[in-house]
């Protein structure tokens, strides 16, 4: 089975992980990391191993670990329309001296609005 990935869009109905890819200006390496380990979770899903996909952190908030340049942590939640077979990218974060930049809540948040307004997601597309 194959799991269904959604980015979280802005009020710009702009994909927000998108933005963030291109705000912390990530090396071509930290992209090819992050795409490979979102391809992972598009045919593994929940059965990722704790190193990859961990959590729920907070609420249903999840992250992915990404080791690369940088330590990327993206937030993601399972759903939240159908639990069992999507994700939906949420915030992205980065982890530096065991501290990540951005709150699980944030994340949280973000899930809120999309429960509220499912129009506020698109598909995931592989960032360049």
């Amino acid at each position: 089975m194959t799991w269904s990935l959604f980015d979280f869009t802005s009020e710009r109905n702009e994909s927000v992980l998108k933005e963030w890819v291109e705000r912390e200006r990530l090396s071509r390496r930290d992209i090819g990391q992050l795409n490979q380990k979102l391809d992972m979770l598009a045919v593994a899903g929940s059965l990722l191993p704790p190193k990859v996909l961990a959590g729920p952190i907070y609420k249903h908030i999840y992250k992915l670990i990404i080791h690369g340049e940088r330590m990327l942590r993206p937030f993601l939640c399972k759903g939240p329309f159908n639990m069992e077979t999507e994700y939906t990218l949420l915030l992205g974060a980065i982890e530096a001296n065991w501290k990540l930049d951005h709150n699980p809540k944030e994340a949280k948040a973000n899930r809120d609005i999309l429960v509220g307004n499912p129009k506020r997601r698109c598909s995931h597309e592989r960032y360049k």
